[in-house]
């Protein structure tokens, strides 16, 4: 029998730093889930639902909209207390006090003294990575939450069925407007830039980077091969800030000529974006709508990726979106890289089973197994040459070629 003391000095210490690589703290961290949900009541666990997420995230949002973290990095970092805070914000110091308290509850923040915290990880993320700070912005407040929070309306009214339709789901349901997401997301631009920020954090955080899942050097090898032609190395379809093709270039630095690589996304989208490097530039910015033929300056590259694209979208959409691709590839030669969540078919990942829902709730689309992401791949005229798994068998990338 272990008592409470016993563990809590076994777990004393441990933090994100504590493991050899990040597949090993991401067992641990599931393990450790796994404990918490079991020792923990219904009650409990009710009260997270109903109590703690809604009101945490409301505290956060309050608190980042009248400057708290970000004066008080720029005041140093150090603790500090509620009424220094009022000083450097102009808040109450009252209203400021009682959601820190709150936020030290969750062990978001730190209470080192009477009415003085200091900030965790956690808390220097949402200052010193800017993308991080704005999954609580409008990607939450405008989309997440009040999306969550009619879903089961939504499929209550249509009989239980499984949405599949992009332009008449449950966005539009609570919205009470018409027009698919990405509409939506162009017409705001608040909510268009938090949400190429969320899609930065997420590449960051939530998937392996694509460079470390394929072999991308067999992209650089395969292009040598043909000297004499000047198409592209990859192009990123969909690509929001350009973050994978930094990646790639990071990678394969001396290797990669000046406008081998592009970028494509709508015009909304691209706004703002810097993809400019020491030394020139090799990445091209060019406005694209992948339900439209591809122009001929980007046909025939090596590789065309898609990152957490195709997901966004139900089956039949999800073909169009691909036909379109096809013909611009060169059979043979070029190469599909979807990187996405593969579903395990027995105790897929938690994170992935939440990310299904949340395309279900917004999008009338769903994370795919392997048989779904073969069934549609082969649907338009591509082979599966192999499916990438990492570690933790989540994230993967899809290689296809022209059948």
């Amino acid at each position: 029998m272990t008592t409470a003391d016993q563990l809590i000095s076994n777990l004393k210490g441990i933090d994100a730093t504590s493991f050899a690589n990040d597949a090993e703290r991401i067992r641990a961290r599931d393990a450790i889930f796994e404990a918490f949900r079991r020792h923990k009541s219904p009650w409990d666990i009710a009260w997270d639902h109903n109590w703690v997420n809604p009101a945490i995230n409301a505290c956060i949002k309050t608190l980042s909209d009248a400057g708290v973290f970000t004066k008080w990095a720029e005041a140093g970092g150090e603790p500090i207390t509620c009424s220094q805070l009022e000083n450097l914000t102009g808040a109450d110091a009252l209203l400021i006090r009682r959601m820190m308290r709150a936020l030290a509850g969750q062990c978001l923040v730190t209470e080192v003294g009477h009415d003085t915290y200091a900030r965790t990880p956690w808390a220097k993320a949402l200052t010193g990575n800017p993308p991080f700070a704005c999954l609580y912005g409008a990607t939450y407040h405008e989309v997440m939450g009040p999306g969550f929070v009619a879903l089961p309306s939504y499929l209550k009214k249509t009989n239980y069925r499984n949405p599949t339709d992009c332009n008449d789901c449950n966005l539009q349901f609570w919205r009470g407007q018409p027009g698919n997401l990405f509409d939506f997301i162009q017409s705001n631009p608040l909510l268009r830039s938090d949400f190429n920020d969320a899609m930065v954090i997420h590449s960051q955080s939530n998937l392996m980077p694509w460079v470390d899942v394929y072999p991308t050097e067999t992209i650089i090898a395969a292009a040598e091969a043909r000297p004499t032609q000047t198409r592209p190395l990859v192009v990123d379809v969909g690509g929001g800030k350009g973050h994978d093709l930094k990646k790639f270039l990071a990678t394969h630095r001396g290797h990669v000529p000046a406008g081998s690589l592009v970028l494509l996304d709508l015009p909304e989208m691209l706004k703002d974006v810097d993809v400019e490097f020491e030394g020139g530039s090799a990445i091209i910015v060019q406005t694209h709508d992948f339900f439209n033929p591809y122009p001929d300056s980007v046909k025939g590259a090596r590789a065309y990726f898609m990152h957490t694209v195709l997901h966004d979208w139900p089956d039949e959409t999800a073909r169009q979106i691909l036909q379109q691709l096809v013909p611009a590839m060169e059979k043979g030669y070029s190469r599909l890289l979807i990187h996405e969540h593969v579903v395990s078919s027995e105790r897929p990942s938690a994170r992935v089973t939440v990310l299904d829902i949340t395309m279900m709730a917004f999008l009338a689309a769903a994370e795919r197994t392997e048989e779904q992401w073969r069934d549609l791949v082969e649907s338009v005229g591509l082979r599966v040459v192999k499916i990438w798994r990492t570690v933790q068998g989540t994230d993967s990338i899809v290689e296809a070629e022209v059948s």
